[in-house]
């Protein structure tokens, strides 16, 4: 692999390891699109979580894993979807419930552990 940062400067137009691009010290994000609010309420309601947020860099956090374009992305781009509510179950009763809350609710889940994206 040693020849390998020279095959790329050959081969791959507008890299150039000389010229190094910096990486961002913040990110933009889009508003949340699609918040029902007939779920949260319901959610609240209940009791089924022990916190949720719709904070800046938690929803940053939650809306990629760590695949190589992701990674980019994070250090020098954006995501093309952000999550819009993060929500932190406490308890196995919880998540059961906020799954039975979203399928009444036609809300979509996805659920984020390690943060890898390897499962």
């Amino acid at each position: 692999m040693p020849e390998f940062a020279n095959w790329i400067n050959g081969n791959v137009p507008g890299v150039d390891f000389n010229q190094p691009r910096p990486q961002q010290d913040d990110m933009e994000i889009d508003p949340p699109k699609n918040v029902n609010h007939e779920f949260l309420k319901e959610l609240e309601k209940e009791k089924c979580f022990s916190r949720r947020s719709f904070e800046k860099w938690e929803r940053i956090m939650h809306s990629h894993g760590a695949s190589l374009r992701e990674v980019y992305a994070l250090r020098y781009g954006r995501f093309d979807r952000y999550v819009d509510v993060v929500v932190y179950p406490g308890t196995t009763e919880h998540v059961v419930k906020i799954v039975e809350l979203a399928n009444t609710h036609d809300v979509v889940l996805i659920p984020y552990g390690g943060g890898t994206n390897v499962t």
